[in-house]
């Protein structure tokens, strides 16, 4: 079997696994190169040195440096200017542009979670009308630079592997700024009145649900669902019984108790008091829940969370966090069963109930965007907060002039952070996202073996057969649409990583500058509006707004239209074929 041909099965069973399997990419990613080193499809060299390029050490450097950001007044400033009058139009247009603004030089997923909180709790227009143009917009505009988003900095690192000029910070700026602005007017002029108006007055059954143990002695036991009015709590319904690992579903009102019964209730988590005057139920078998649930914390599942995958129970959840899971939900599934034996998935929403030592752990940030704020946050002062907004301001600025490299300038900005204190050294370690690391050093190799195999140029060579007629750009748009498509199913820095190569090759058998094909793929990965799944802020926004698939499709079409116009148009004219 020729070596094209196992590397071109390697990356059909890779883009299948990752489609279909909840497997961190990274790992699939690292596995698929490990088989390539085994069969000498790369030497030992050339594979480590794809884990120290620059753009990836920037990449790195950046996330460590957003959440010393993230600790300034920045944000909540900035958050507190989004609400400002009854009309819904210009309260989006400025959400748009504040988020957008701010995804150019933060990376947007720090963003979106940051404007969470204050879009959930306040009170004018329901959290479903701001939401979705949060994430839209955040997406926008990571698309203006260069460090916008991480899927630019992932091709940048291609880039810089096939041995062409590196871009620079600004590059994106000519068609990711009519992006950004288009996309905003859309939605705030537009889209507006498709978002749907979900309001929050009634508990859903699929909301969230909790569970109780009727403990030895209860009073309850022996007697009938109905007789213990466990059907007339105001905001809660009793939806299943497990009873020594069998679940008893639907429940009905003549369903007698009985000792060591979990007690499985759905509806809204901060009704939680009102299973309190029964009389031994106790929530979530834990001896100290009481001190727990004083400090309820709600988060959503980061997608580069190891936990995906796996169980509550299988974690050691209140070992490893000092925390217990009271509540899951995911977006409008019904959720079943024991919370503990729940496999988790990226935007789950749980609400926790936390102890005095969860501030500390460590790498939460890898595992949780936080809806409400963690109260143990350390914020800068304002002076501490003008400096450090100073600083990151002036290593871009320096960096986009061509005085010194991007690396070399967050470099001294990180040593800057942490001389003054603005960084613990535990806060740099908990910000590293090793398995980015992983992921992105794994998928830059396998690009090289594509590349150097001639899979890519197969691939290229198909692509060519179907759009070769249209010259150029008609394949230019195939290449994009092809990044489109895939941006569907995997995450978008997966994206990247297999569509570089064909579009990398795809410029080499057109005989063109391959710059033009370069940036359509990273502005095609960056372009899911149609599913909330494989971007990581449409995940994030997923279950808070209580969404539903078709809410994405149905505000996201347009949209996704709109892009691809503009990004097939503007190309070519910015960056010559």
């Amino acid at each position: 079997m020729s070596q094209s041909l196992v590397v071109l099965l390697g990356i059909v069973c890779l883009f299948i696994l990752l489609v279909k399997t909840k497997i961190h990419p990274s790992l699939l990613f690292a596995s698929l190169l490990f088989m390539f080193f085994l069969l000498n499809y790369i030497n030992v060299e050339n594979m480590l040195e794809n884990f120290v390029n620059p753009s990836l050490v920037s990449l790195i450097l950046l996330l460590v440096l957003a959440y010393g950001i993230n600790k300034t007044f920045l944000n909540d400033y900035l958050s507190g200017l989004i609400i400002k009058n009854k009309s819904l139009s210009k309260t989006i247009f400025r959400l748009g542009f504040l988020a957008g603004g701010l995804s150019a030089f933060i990376n947007n997923t720090a963003v979106v979670a940051s404007f969470l909180s204050p879009i959930k709790s306040n009170r004018r227009f329901p959290p479903s009308k701001l939401l979705i143009p949060l994430s839209y917009s955040a997406i926008l505009g990571g698309t203006v630079t260069l460090i916008g988003t991480s899927t630019n900095l992932i091709v940048n690192s291609f880039v810089i592997k096939e041995g062409l000029p590196p871009l620079r910070v600004f590059d994106f700026v000519y068609v990711g700024l009519p992006l950004f602005l288009v996309g905003i007017s859309y939605l705030s002029l537009g889209a507006h009145r498709l978002l749907p108006a979900i309001k929050e007055k009634k508990p859903k059954p699929s909301r969230f649900f909790l569970e109780a143990k009727v403990l030895p002695g209860s009073r309850h036991t022996g007697k009938t669902v109905q007789e213990n009015n466990f059907r007339n709590l105001e905001s809660l319904f009793l939806a299943e019984i497990i009873r020594r690992g069998k679940l008893i579903s639907p429940v009905t009102p003549d369903e007698i108790i009985q000792e060591g019964d979990i007690l499985v209730f759905v509806g809204e988590v901060n009704k939680i008091k009102d299973i309190e005057k029964f009389d031994r139920i106790q929530v979530f078998e834990e001896e100290n829940w009481k001190i727990l649930e004083k400090n309820l914390v709600e988060v959503i599942l980061s997608h580069n969370s190891t936990l995906i995958g796996k169980s509550i129970k299988e974690v050691n959840f209140r070992a490893r966090f000092d925390a217990v899971a009271v509540a899951v939900k995911r977006g409008e599934q019904k959720l079943s069963g024991k919370i503990g034996s729940i496999k988790l998935q990226p935007g789950d929403s749980l609400v926790l109930a936390v102890g005095a030592d969860f501030g500390k752990k460590e790498d939460l940030s890898s595992h949780f965007y936080f809806v409400n704020p963690l109260p143990v946050a350390k914020k800068l002062s304002f002076q501490e907060s003008l400096l450090a907004i100073g600083f990151f301001l002036v290593a871009i600025i320096l960096s986009a002039a061509g005085v010194v490299s991007l690396v070399k300038s967050l470099m001294i900005v990180l040593f800057l952070y942490f001389i003054l204190g603005f960084l613990s050294l535990e806060e740099i370690k908990d910000n590293l996202h090793l398995e980015l690391v992983l992921l992105i050093g794994s998928a830059i190799g396998v690009a090289e073996v594509m590349i150097n195999s001639g899979a890519a140029q197969t691939i290229a060579s198909l692509i060519l057969s179907i759009f070769n007629s249209f010259g150029p750009w008609g394949n230019l748009v195939g290449v994009f649409l092809l990044t489109q498509i895939m941006t569907l199913f995997i995450t978008n820095n997966a994206t990247a990583a297999l569509s570089f190569p064909i579009a990398y090759a795809t410029a080499l058998s057109l005989g063109v500058n391959p710059l033009p094909f370069i940036m359509a793929i990273a502005y095609g990965s960056s372009s899911n509006f149609l599913t909330p799944y494989s971007y990581q802020t449409n995940l994030i926004i997923y279950g808070p707004g209580n969404y539903r698939f078709h809410h994405f499709l149905k505000i996201g079409l347009p949209l996704a239209l709109l892009y691809g116009l503009i990004v097939c148009g503007l190309v070519p004219l910015f960056f010559h074929f």
